[in-house]
């Protein structure tokens, strides 16, 4: 499969798919937000894939949004309206769901930086493996405004989230752990392996159980309301965006 800024592979079940713009620390662009789509599309049609592994090349695995232009950075013409913003983070929404509501076990292997965007995406897999030495968080808050995230309260409690969201605090892949924004921090020189050998026992379930126990497993987060803490960030994400200080009393 042959896209701009993702290397696509399949081997042994498991496909691998690469963020490929380590000159900007895999920033999401527009291109790299359409090759993640794609990926993931074929990742989901491809019957000999059972598992994902979501990753990055270079220093990074992702530094967030591409401040340079990208669905989620850059106004329409004409500037944010009530209307536009909505529309936007709506299929801002529907990306992050493709990830959330994947049929298939998915695996982010963390290195370098994963913040804001960058940390969402860790956020959606179903296990994430962080090096030590990772930095993760969203740090973009210090500027003011609504994180389009809904899963740091989900994941981390009120108190842990409510930490981090409202200081910007970035923190290293070993309290990650500790506080359950990802699944499990080891050294750097053991993430490849250590992610190598949860991919292979994922994809060693049958597939037809694997799909059904993950299907189990969003359905309770579904009861819960999960949806609609997904339209609800998204919306008030985008009335943020309106011009003008939308905060000024």
């Amino acid at each position: 499969m042959d896209l701009a800024t993702v290397r696509y592979t399949v081997d042994d079940h498991v496909a691998r798919v690469v963020m490929n713009r380590p000159e900007r620390r895999n920033a999401l662009d527009y291109q790299l937000l359409d090759d993640l789509d794609a990926a993931f599309v074929a990742a989901e049609a491809d019957r000999d894939v059972h598992v994902v592994v979501l990753s990055g090349a270079g220093p990074s695995f992702c530094s967030g949004y591409d401040l340079k232009g990208s669905y989620y950075i850059t106004p329409p013409e004409g500037g944010w309206t009530v209307g536009n913003s909505l529309e936007r983070l709506r299929g801002i929404e529907d990306r992050y769901k493709r990830i959330w509501d994947f049929p298939k076990p998915t695996i982010a292997q963390v290195h370098g930086h994963a913040l804001a965007g960058g940390c969402y995406l860790q956020m959606l897999c179903d296990i994430s493996v962080a090096a030590h030495d990772a930095t993760l968080g969203h740090p973009v808050v210090k500027l003011g405004g609504v994180s389009s995230m809904p899963l740091w309260q989900v994941l981390l409690g009120p108190k842990k989230a409510r930490y981090l969201l409202l200081t910007g605090r970035t923190i290293d892949g070993q309290e990650a752990e500790r506080i359950g924004l990802v699944s499990l921090s080891v050294p750097p020189e053991d993430l490849e392996a250590t992610v190598d050998a949860l991919a292979a026992e994922c994809a060693a379930v049958p597939p037809g159980g694997q799909r059904h126990n993950k299907e189990a497993l969003n359905t309770d987060l579904e009861v819960m309301g999960l949806s609609a803490l997904f339209r609800y960030r998204g919306a008030m994400n985008a009335l943020g965006r309106l011009q003008g200080d939308p905060y000024e009393s």
